[in-house]
């Protein structure tokens, strides 16, 4: 073989170079279908998780919205109940300054006061108002005809009225409340509590979620965005605007449509059945988008809380996870072509040395040659695995870095819970007031201070609440310290007593000694007692027989621990939700009834103390469920 033969042995073929283009082409594609595969695929995924999240959401301000409203549903029916209103309304119409007036606007005023109303006014049965809590005030409802208001009539007719809508006299927005004054069985007259819902709206604003709550018109009247209130979500029929002017329940509002604002007015009539499932608006700060709405109906009057999502964002985030799979799969192709780069240069070695031992004149030359042509390959070789080490350093970090932020993510969710935690001892501040006012009209004066201290002391344990809370989300360690288990369970009892009453349901606790203690946080302790008693409860009123309604509580020390074991006598736990107990979110009752945090929670503090949380059927062969806490005794040296 000549050395002309040789070289033309170790070059390329001279269809190398489109056979290179044709695969970097094939490599390039490959490349681009991960990329679009993978953004499909992520913001299918993204879209499905941020209206679950939505959804939730949702809920949240729905059922923090119909609290607020149940707290103010009984006051105008006791306010009919007082004497001074039934002889304002009886006396002469035309004794306008009578002594029974007086101690009606007197008696309102100090209703107001006392319960934080926006007003609270005495209408007579023809729709004149006759009392008011305002009456010493420029803007005083005194003289004022409301016979054109839904709530007089309703109230009125079935015994309750509800209506939001701007006042006629004073200008302020507000929910009405009326309940008739009844002589007999007859009415004979109205009283009408206004309530202030600014601080809702304050508390959407400050949410960082875009909210709006929208009446069965489809007309704006509470918004995070605050230029959006009195804006519809679609066009209005005569019908509705004839019955919106009949009330004048936004007036002097001009009611448009909320895409009117780029220019392109909403052309849709809106259905509280169908509700538009996509609005274009200009967000603060942003371009004109198109945004989905998730609507979650609240209250009676066909109100529905509607939470916006910008679709933007998921196609950002979905095209961050199709860049990185493209380059994933470039750097699987580089992978590749390195491999092959190197196996292509040991043949061309293995072809040199044959090569070398056929042309023993130009050995010298020849070693010279391939030597320098192996350093310069090396050499690129050794920036390419630099490369590649450096890739991989990135890839780390992006997956560290996901991985923290999906520990925050869900820090954020459990957050959402403060409201379910904060509930039965808002429950028990209800009742204790509720019994101070009727103690202090009694003249009962010192029952009145003890009901006033254990506000003062449930209001402090809130406190407390909050902060341990705000120290779980942080994985900080429990402050652990001696608890009385008899009085976590007195505590706990004391703050699910209206509960209990209400489902007709006994709660049996064992006899304990006072000195029995567990190392744990007292508020956290209560904490979890009263998420599961409280369960129990709702369990054990679902019994059909009468002799089931019973909740067990009790208490055994084993060695170095304290065992309490909380027993209901309801149907039991499904074999299909036995798995889930302890899933954040996920709860069997009704919706609006609990947001499915509670064992979650629970769960997490037990856990925090060093101890143990286990849900399980009753093993005795009856029905029911228990839920057992072993927590560590403390143990006293002799």
């Amino acid at each position: 073989m000549s050395l002309t033969d040789g070289h033309a042995d170790l070059a390329p073929p001279a269809r190398g170079r489109g056979w290179r283009v044709a695969v970097a082409l094939a490599m390039a594609a490959c490349c681009a279908a991960a990329g679009w595969g993978a953004y499909a695929i992520a913001l299918q995924r993204y879209v499905a998780t941020r209206a679950e999240e939505a959804g939730q959401r949702t809920t949240f301000y729905a059922q923090n919205l119909r609290s607020t409203l149940a707290r103010y549903e009984s006051l105008p029916r006791l306010a009919a109940l007082e004497h001074v209103l039934h002889v304002a309304l009886l006396e002469n119409p035309e004794a306008s300054d009578a002594v029974p007036r007086r101690a009606a606007n007197a008696y309102l005023k100090e209703v107001q006061a006392a319960t934080d109303l926006a007003a609270a006014h005495l209408i007579n049965k023809t729709g004149l108002t006759i009392a008011a809590s305002n009456w010493d005030l420029p803007t005083s409802f005194v003289g004022q005809n409301y016979a054109f208001r839904p709530y007089f009539v309703e109230a009125m007719r079935e015994g309750l009225g509800r209506f939001y809508g701007v006042g006629n006299t004073t200008g302020e927005t507000g929910y009405f409340v009326a309940a008739p004054v009844r002589e007999g069985n007859t009415p004979i007259g109205v009283v009408v509590v206004k309530v202030n819902l600014d601080a809702f709206e304050a508390t959407l604003s400050r949410s960082g979620d875009t909210v709006l709550l929208v009446d069965r018109h489809g007309v704006i009247f509470l918004s995070s965005v605050p230029e959006w209130k009195y804006r519809t979500l679609g066009t209005l029929n005569a019908d509705q605007r004839a019955a919106l002017d009949a009330t004048r329940q936004y007036a002097p509002h001009i009611l448009t449509p909320l895409g009117m604002n780029d220019g392109q007015g909403a052309s849709v009539p809106f259905s509280a059945d169908e509700p538009p499932q996509t609005v274009r608006v200009a967000l603060p700060g942003k371009s004109v988008s198109t945004l989905r709405v998730q609507y979650r109906p609240v209250g009676l009057l066909g109100w529905q809380v509607a939470v916006l999502i910008d679709p933007r964002d998921e196609q950002r985030t979905a095209l961050v996870a199709g860049a990185s799979a493209a380059f994933a799969m470039a750097l699987i192709f580089a992978v590749l072509v390195a491999l092959r780069l190197r196996q292509r240069r040991r043949e061309e070695q293995h072809r040199a040395r044959a090569a070398l031992r056929e042309v023993q004149r130009d050995l010298e030359a020849r070693i010279a040659q391939r030597t320098a042509e192996l350093t310069s390959a090396n050499t690129a070789l050794a920036g390419k695995v630099e490369a590649l080490d450096a890739a991989q350093r990135i890839l780390r970090e992006t997956r560290d870095a996901a991985v923290q932020a999906g520990k925050l993510a869900v820090l954020g969710q459990m957050a959402a819970g403060i409201t379910h935690e904060l509930n039965q001892p808002l429950t028990a501040l209800t009742t204790l007031s509720d019994n101070a006012n009727q103690l202090a009209e009694r003249g009962r004066i010192d029952e009145v201070r003890g009901n006033l201290t254990h506000i003062s002391q449930l209001a402090e344990r809130m406190g407390r609440i909050v902060s341990h809370i705000k120290a779980f989300s942080r994985k900080g360690d429990a402050a652990r310290a001696a608890v009385s288990v008899d009085e976590a369970i007195r505590q706990a009892l004391m703050l699910i007593e209206t509960r209990r009453r209400q489902a007709g349901v006994t709660v049996m606790t064992d006899s304990l000694p006072t000195d029995l203690a567990v190392w744990a946080n007292a508020v956290r302790l209560e904490q979890v007692l009263v998420n599961l008693i409280r369960n129990a409860i709702d369990a054990t009123a679902e019994a059909p027989a009468a002799e089931s309604a019973i909740v067990r509580v009790s208490v055994e020390p084993i060695e170095k621990w304290v065992r309490i074991t909380v027993r209901d006598f309801g149907p039991g736990i499904p074999a299909d939700v036995l798995p889930r107990l302890f899933e954040p979110f996920f709860t069997t009752k009704d919706d609006g009834q609990g947001l499915g945090l509670g064992l979650a929670i629970s769960l997490a503090i037990i856990e925090d103390f060093g101890g143990r949380l286990e849900g399980r059927n009753a093993r005795d062969g009856t029905p029911g469920a228990e839920f057992i806490i072993e927590l560590e005794r403390v143990v006293k040296p002799t």
